[in-house]
């Protein structure tokens, strides 16, 4: 499926933070308040007088072209407001741009972040919480799934409004199993199934493996793991967000289990990059990939008989890990606040979700958008993407909502990457893995 931020779900980057501490640096142009006042924008607020706000949004193509239109939809029923889009930069890199141009006067009303991005640009005593304004039955905020909700709150109040979200289930090429005569992928698969299923699927004089893995020790390696954690009871992080759990026997039934698939089994393919594995299963080189619902288009387009279903599980516990991407609001006074609260309000509504979110390939962000004509298109085009959908019952925990997270997940998914390419133990790479996150949350560098 065409994805709008260009897989940005898993995507995980360090930022600056220095000098966005709640309350160090002045709030942005126009009349915004002092350094010391948070705005807040009131539920049902509205300009007061005719405004211009400017959207950073990270895309180019389609997903531009498709903000333009709605924005000019929105200016339509609201004279009063102009919302000028423009891509900023690339998602990829616009949480590093935000954390410079707020220093300035020059900075946009609203950007797109990544989830994981959240909790250090809301630092910044120029990012709008927007509590109140969320809390207006009007915006439909518990028809938001509990993932999106909870990524966009930081401290109890919200910052965020969902942009773009996702999450991770078990896609198999049907052709593979009929040849290696092993019977389809179920929802109630558990990781042992999965692991059998791999093996008798490996045939290494054909070169084809059961599965895959990306090594490249980012959060596209990260993510993956977390559902294998939770789905045992074990934590991301300690519950004052001062240590890494990583010692625990959740994490080390979790990494034995990839490294006897990789090593042992040799059933488990790994690579630096994500796509190479798309591409091999799209090529039928790999029996299953886990992934989101992305991917859907490649491998519909290189005509792969595919089937999806949820992730095995431990116990009986499917959990699965959300990508949620983020739109912020920045201060640059009460009445571009407020508009801009309007115009998110607007863009995430039902049928403009439909044409933001799912006409670019996207799952909906809300309930209520998988009852509209275009959500029931997009699931005659896209087999399977129903089932990311109802994969959203899933998505229960979230990613730490740390500063300090970027640090924490690349400590973990290097050593992680370690394990699969036989370069270390799983015990010895988990504590070097603790080690480097308690120190990144000692000094919250992020």
């Amino acid at each position: 499926m065409r994805r709008a931020t260009m897989r940005s779900l898993n995507r995980c980057i360090a930022i600056t933070v220095a000098g966005l501490a709640l309350g160090a640096v002045g709030c942005g142009g126009g009349d915004s308040e002092s350094a010391n006042t948070r705005r807040v924008v009131p539920a049902g607020a509205t300009a007061t007088k005719p405004v211009t706000i400017t959207v950073w949004h990270g895309n180019v193509d389609e997903a531009a072209a498709a903000m333009k239109k709605l924005a000019s939809a929105f200016h339509a029923t609201h004279p009063n407001i102009t919302v000028k889009t423009e891509q900023g930069t690339p998602s990829d890199q616009m949480a590093t741009k935000m954390a410079t141009v707020l220093s300035t006067s020059n900075f946009p009303d609203i950007a797109y972040l990544f989830g994981t991005d959240v909790p250090a640009l809301a630092r910044s005593a120029k990012a709008v919480d927007l509590t109140d304004a969320v809390g207006d039955p009007s915006f439909g905020w518990n028809d938001f799934y509990v993932g999106e909700r909870e990524t966009a709150t930081v401290g109890g109040r919200v910052f965020g409004i969902p942009a773009v979200a996702g999450n991770l289930g078990l896609v198999y090429n049907k052709t593979l199993f009929a040849n290696a005569g092993v019977p389809v992928p179920t929802n109630d698969w558990s990781w042992d199934d999965y692991r059998a299923a791999a093996k008798k699927l490996t045939d290494g004089g054909k070169k084809i493996f059961g599965t895959g893995y990306p090594i490249a020790g980012d959060e596209d390696t990260v993510w993956r793991f977390w559902p294998m954690v939770w789905q045992q009871g074990g934590k991301a992080i300690s519950d004052d967000e001062k240590s890494a759990p990583f010692d625990g026997p959740e994490y080390a039934k979790a990494l034995e289990l990839l490294r006897a698939m990789a090593l042992d089994d040799k059933s488990l393919y790994v690579d630096a990059n994500s796509d190479a594995i798309y591409e091999l299963f799209a090529r039928g080189k790999i029996g299953m990939v886990i992934t989101g619902s992305f991917a859907l288009e490649t491998f519909r387009d290189a005509k792969v008989d595919y089937g999806v279903v949820q992730i095995p599980a431990f116990g009986g516990d499917h959990q699965t890990v959300g990508g949620n991407d983020n739109w912020m609001v920045f201060d640059n006074g009460a009445d571009r606040a407020a508009a801009s609260a309007e115009f998110l309000k607007f863009l995430t509504a039902p049928e403009q979700d439909a044409a933001w979110s799912v006409a670019l390939g996207n799952l909906p962000i809300r309930g209520a958008t998988q009852k509209t004509a275009a959500w029931k298109k997009a699931t005659a085009n896209f087999p399977g993407v129903q089932a990311f959908a109802d994969n959203f019952a899933n998505t229960k925990q979230k990613r730490p909502q740390t500063i300090a997270y970027p640090a924490y997940s690349l400590a973990l998914g290097e050593q992680i990457a370690a394990v699969l390419t036989g370069q270390s133990s799983v015990a010895d790479a988990l504590t070097s893995a603790k080690q480097q996150a308690d120190a990144a949350l000692a000094d919250g560098a992020g």
